[in-house]
């Protein structure tokens, strides 16, 4: 049966006109009727709302799944690297990028300024020096958490292959160390180039990071990297690829509790976009005890994933509980746990500050949203997140509905500045 169908057995079977069903999910009789019909589609948020509304117990939120994974295009797997050199530079504009060097059949762009890095024959590796980049990272770590991945990206980058020439050329007693320092480094470049806005290269990064484990004997990057990939499907919408990333990476009890809880994490907030409440909250659960066993453990190195995030199973039940359709229980768990986060976590502050605020919106608590949502938009331009803007895009829609309220007409011209697109350069130049 067609979504449209479905809605309205549903709407009808539980007695409801579509007006009082448009009315308990904020949208318009006429807009109702046109989904029903099939003149107009829906949207993931009104399959949530009305799957929750109605106690379809996922079945709409499927239906509409299954709608729009049919005409999502085929995702590439991530090319691997083969020892190449990068090159990073800086336009006549100011804007910087990176790339793999060309090979001898492929001529280069006409790069107008740039810097090719390369480590020679090195001074031995000391502790104290390893000890140096492990205090820059956590640094560059802090600084993404208030400048813009642009910002940050070239300076993770450069030590990256810094770290990746030291290794080549230490002795073999010191090239573990070294190498799995580099890996960190390349994943958080991953992470730093998803929050860009290009998923393709953070696959690439993610692989690179690790192979470069690999050479430190570190199997944990190759079951973080599931998670990540688990993240990218989640901001694509990609309720099932989700879960499976997020499974593939719990599968073995060897792998660290941390990695496990974050993995369940994923898994629930999979779970949740498919509209599976029973599932998810399993899986929040496992997460819940995951990340207490990790709590106890002593880390080798930089911890993987978010260190910022304050309260995390909290605010991902928050998360949650907005894909599920119950957005003023979530809005009230993201907003209460959004005073607690550090002024040095402003990335990930706003991350789930713009999400209470959408899920207020979407409630009709719109008073409530337009206050937060003005709270923040400056530093949501600083910080330049694609993953933020992922859900501002939901928020104006939101508020669109809302023309009559005057707090969310005078919003959007300033939401509309906070989604405007950085500057890319040319495809070429970017890979």
């Amino acid at each position: 049966m067609s979504f449209g169908g479905e809605l309205r057995a549903l709407r009808e079977a539980a007695g409801l006109s579509l007006s009082q069903l448009g009315e308990r999910v904020h949208f318009s009789k006429g807009h109702m009727s046109k989904v029903e019909s099939g003149q107009k589609p829906a949207s993931a948020e009104l399959a949530r709302l009305c799957d929750a509304e109605l106690g379809a117990n996922g079945r709409l939120v499927r239906l509409f799944l299954a709608g729009a994974a049919s005409a999502a295009p085929a995702q590439a797997e991530p090319e691997p690297d083969h020892g190449q050199t990068w090159l990073l530079g800086m336009s006549p504009h100011g804007e910087g990028f990176f790339l793999p060097s060309w090979g001898s059949d492929r001529p280069g762009p006409d790069l107008t300024q740039g810097m090719a890095f390369g480590v020679g024959r090195s001074a031995p590796v000391t502790e104290e020096l390893l000890d140096a980049f492990a205090a820059r990272f956590a640094a560059l770590r802090r600084l993404g958490q208030i400048a813009s991945p642009a910002t940050v990206l070239p300076m993770v980058i450069a030590e990256t292959q810094v770290l990746r020439g030291l290794a080549g050329s230490a002795d073999p007693e010191e090239r573990a160390g070294i190498w799995k320092l580099a890996s960190r480094y390349a994943e958080y470049a991953g992470w730093m180039t998803q929050e860009s806005g290009d998923n393709a290269m953070t696959a690439r990064w993610t692989q690179w990071a690790v192979q470069m484990a690999e050479q430190a004997g570190d199997e944990d990057l190759r079951w973080y990297a599931l998670v990540r990939r688990a993240d990218i499907a989640l901001h694509e919408d990609d309720a099932r690829s989700t879960i499976e990333f997020a499974v593939q990476a719990q599968s073995d009890p060897s792998t660290p509790a941390r990695i496990r809880g974050l993995a369940a994490q994923r898994e629930a907030q999979g779970h949740a976009l498919a509209g599976d409440e029973t599932e998810c909250l399993r899986a929040l659960d496992r997460s819940a005890r995951l990340l207490e066993m990790a709590a106890a453990e002593d880390p080798d190195g930089p911890l993987l994933g978010t260190t910022h995030t304050a309260e995390l199973d909290q605010v991902i039940l928050g998360w949650c509980l907005y894909e599920l359709g119950q957005p003023c229980r979530a809005a009230e768990i993201l907003d209460d746990c959004v005073h607690r986060f550090s002024d040095g976590s402003r990335r990930a502050r706003i991350k789930f500050a713009v999400r209470a605020a959408l899920a207020y919106a979407v409630a009709g608590e719109l008073d409530r949203a337009v206050e937060l949502t003005i709270g923040l938009l400056d530093h949501a331009r600083t910080v330049d997140s694609a993953t933020i803007r992922h859900d501002l895009r939901g928020l104006t829609k939101a508020l669109r509905r809302k023309g009559n309220h005057h707090g969310a007409q005078e919003l959007q011209p300033l939401l509309t500045g906070a989604l405007h697109a950085p500057v890319h350069l040319p495809e070429d130049v970017q890979r």
